[in-house]
């Protein structure tokens, strides 16, 4: 009876890693894929590279940071488009049937209609896309150097911003730090960066 109840633990166990293990890979290549699709689409156009939107080709974008949309609105939005926007809706068939906000192209003005996109995107890619958004953006606070290598790759000095930032916040930490503490410390000082800008 004890036998039998630890294969049957160990198989539940077993069967819990593996099904953790492939949710965790299919987490992953949704990353990947929403990320691929953000760069292809030319997301970054209007919502940057770190979605915290600001002026692009279609006007002000939206800060994707600071959006209180869920994910089914902010896939909504990337299928359909903003109405009276700049930002544009990449189903192709969006207005031809009134499955985006009950209307049809005919019923539209010219003001009114979403832009049409260079390339429409695939359902598939709509969804990865909006996951990459809601999970990855959304919510994410300020943009951080780990967050524009992760976009970007290391290979790229586009990032040494958020590094001198992301130095300058662990330096003002310690300093408050150290003034709070009522021991003595040591004090050390580090040689300038040849690199950074006095």
């Amino acid at each position: 009876m004890i036998i039998g109840f630890r294969y049957g633990t160990a198989a539940v166990c077993a069967a819990m890693m593996l099904t953790s293990g492939v949710a965790f890979a299919q987490s992953q290549q949704v990353d990947q894929d929403g990320l691929r699709v953000f760069k292809t689409a030319n997301c970054m156009g209007c919502h940057k590279w770190s979605g915290i939107g600001g002026g692009g080709y279609g006007g002000a974008a939206a800060n994707l940071r600071k959006t209180t949309l869920s994910l089914d609105q902010i896939e909504q939005t990337i299928r359909c488009g903003r109405l009276g926007k700049g930002m544009p809706h990449f189903q192709e068939d969006a207005y031809s049937d009134g499955h985006c906000y009950g209307l049809k192209k005919s019923q539209l003005s010219a003001t009114q209609m979403p832009p049409e996109p260079d390339h429409p995107l695939r359902p598939a890619d709509i969804k990865a896309v909006a996951h990459y958004v809601f999970e990855k953006l959304k919510g994410s606070g300020d943009p951080t150097f780990a967050q524009c290598q992760t976009f970007f790759g290391t290979r790229t000095r586009a990032c040494d911003v958020y590094e001198d930032q992301s130095s300058g916040h662990v330096q003002a930490a310690a300093a408050e730090r150290d003034q709070a503490s009522p021991r003595q410390h040591m004090k050390v000082e580090a040689a300038s960066d040849a690199n950074a800008p006095r």
